[in-house]
């Protein structure tokens, strides 16, 4: 059984940044903390609200999360694993920011 992570988001880690792709409903990422929680926020193109949606990673440090079926539309997608980043957003080292556009089926 694998060993978890500490909640420390300032143990050791590699200093690359953690990168997120999407294509249809599906979001996935690489490079975060393995076994560590992470946050996906999710914001409407031309809005100021964002969604944040909690995952957890793999063993190496990957995530793989789905929208709901019914979500459209064009958003904005990062992801942060809450390692400290004080040139980051609040403080954290985000990934890439992707944009996805899901239309209706």
């Amino acid at each position: 059984m694998p060993t978890p992570v500490s909640d420390n988001p300032s143990i050791p880690h590699s200093s690359a940044s953690p990168t997120i792709s999407a294509q249809g409903h599906l979001i996935t990422g690489s490079g975060f903390l393995p076994y560590h929680d992470v946050t996906v926020k999710i914001t409407r193109a031309g809005e100021d609200i964002s969604d944040y949606l909690a995952y957890l990673t793999d063993d190496d440090g990957d995530i793989h999360c789905e929208l709901l079926d019914s979500v459209t539309g064009t958003f904005h997608i990062a992801a942060t694993d809450h390692r400290p980043d004080p040139q980051g957003a609040c403080g954290w080292l985000w990934s890439n920011t992707c944009t996805l556009v899901v239309t209706d089926a």
